[in-house]
């Protein structure tokens, strides 16, 4: 593609850490423009809020979990996944110091990001594991990972699911580790890409450009010459600091370009329609893919 020839695509994100890396790759490396696609990027700090603008068209394309793309479905606003943004993360369940299990929750306030959506409906899961219904404890929308950090510090939640490196500085400070998701939900995906269907549709060379930009950025990830400057963003954009960012970076790397599967996608699509308690028959994985599977 022609860089002259690029293209506006209003992409946002909710929250920072390492799982936005390949997008200030994206950036930083002038791979959007390269691929024909001039992406203007909004950070939301809110899952409510980013679907409320791609509903709304102010937004074409989101980063968030895939729990997202299958309920805005629901609601009226197809989204259809593009790429998987990243590995999923082994976000941590941090709790305050005198929380020592997760069935101490009991009682408790616990800040989520969306209190019916993403990382809230694992943590639902978990507790009713431990034999806690929604009437032991509370969920309240605090807004990303830097917002629950504030709000843990505060002392006016007792837990939270918070990103990578972010829930580090917590541990140091006496805060507790309960869970991650990896350890309890080792076979979930990790979040995606998503675009308004109807824009993806619409612009379908724009949409094909992004998907290139972005196996591009990781690829870039990949290579082990691009460490130093790869560290560098980590610092500049994901409030990282070195050590951790090198050690993330050299797992990116075992791990290798991330994926999204059919089979990872049911597993969301059965997670959502159990919350819901849904009887409508459950859609195909394949159909939540761009272009469809």
């Amino acid at each position: 593609m022609n860089p002259m020839s690029n293209q506006s695509l209003r992409l946002a994100y909710i929250s920072g850490g390492f799982p936005v890396w390949a997008l200030f790759v994206a950036q930083s490396q002038g791979l959007f423009e390269a691929h024909g696609v001039q992406c203007n990027i909004t950070h939301t700090g809110s899952s409510t809020v980013q679907m409320q603008g791609l509903r709304e068209g102010r937004f074409d394309v989101g980063c968030q979990l895939p729990d997202h793309v299958v309920r805005a479905g629901l609601n009226g606003t197809p989204l259809c996944v593009l790429a998987a943004q990243s590995h999923a993360p082994d976000v941590a369940l941090v709790a305050s110091s005198i929380i020592r299990s997760l069935a101490e929750l009991k009682g408790h306030r616990i800040a989520v990001d969306g209190a019916r959506s993403g990382y809230a409906l694992l943590l639902v899961q978990l507790l009713s594991s431990m034999g806690l219904s929604s009437n032991d404890y509370q969920l309240v929308e605090v807004g990303d990972s830097q917002q629950r950090v504030q709000a843990m510090r505060s002392g006016e939640f007792m837990a939270s699911f918070i990103n990578p490196p972010l829930d580090k500085a917590l541990v140091n400070d006496g805060f507790v580790r309960l869970t991650t998701t990896r350890q309890s939900f080792p076979n979930y995906p990790g979040p995606v890409v998503a675009a308004r269907r109807e824009w993806a549709d619409a612009y379908p060379e724009l949409a094909k450009g992004f998907q290139s930009a972005w196996t591009a950025a990781w690829q870039w990830l990949m290579n082990p010459l691009n460490d130093s400057q790869a560290i560098e963003i980590a610092l500049k954009h994901l409030g990282a600091e070195a050590p951790a960012a090198q050690s993330a970076l050299q797992n990116l790397q075992r791990q290798g370009v991330p994926h999204i599967s059919e089979e990872g996608m049911a597993q969301v699509i059965a997670l959502v329609w159990r919350s819901e308690s849904l009887d409508q028959p459950m859609p195909q994985s394949g159909s939540y893919f761009w272009p469809s599977n």
